[in-house]
């Protein structure tokens, strides 16, 4: 279980410096930031993903606190819809290739790269099936993976 604060910002240099040093000198643990500008691009959006324990109000009320932040909203898993990105490289040998084209096609993955001795694989989903779906190629052997951090949006 986990908080997400989504927090609307001016987007000006240093931002995202004073809202993740506000965060880290109060203790609070950051496991998943991402920030992207808006429409508007004088305002960017970020998603801030916290361990459950925090007090969102008062992550809330530190935050508004900050010149740069216009807006923060706070929510509870239940009431967002959470994706994250993954790129994953994995081995696929000849005689791996069928099975681990079919492992991505049953989780509807996109094959953005695809050369003799490996597959790469581009997945949006939410974090816990981005987490069954690196179980799974975990045994072709995972040359590397990159992962976004998670974006939201209210239901």
């Amino acid at each position: 279980m986990f908080k997400i604060i989504i927090a609307t910002v001016a987007n000006t240099p240093g931002v995202l410096n004073r809202v993740s040093s506000l965060l880290r000198r109060r203790n609070f643990n950051i496991t998943s930031l991402t920030v992207a500008p808006m429409i508007d691009k004088n305002f960017s959006r970020m998603t801030i993903k916290l361990e459950m324990g925090v007090d969102s109000v008062q992550v809330s009320k530190h935050l508004h606190k900050l010149i740069d932040v216009l807006k923060v909203v706070s929510y509870n898993e239940n009431d967002i819809i959470l994706h994250e990105s993954l790129f994953l490289k994995v081995n696929a040998t000849r005689s791996s290739r069928a099975e681990v084209l079919q492992f991505g096609e049953i989780y509807k993955a996109n094959i953005v790269n695809l050369t003799s001795k490996d597959i790469t694989f581009q997945y949006s989903a939410h974090p816990d099936k981005i987490e069954e779906f690196i179980e799974v190629m975990t045994t072709f052997g995972i040359k590397d993976v990159v992962r976004s951090g998670a974006t939201a949006i209210g239901k």
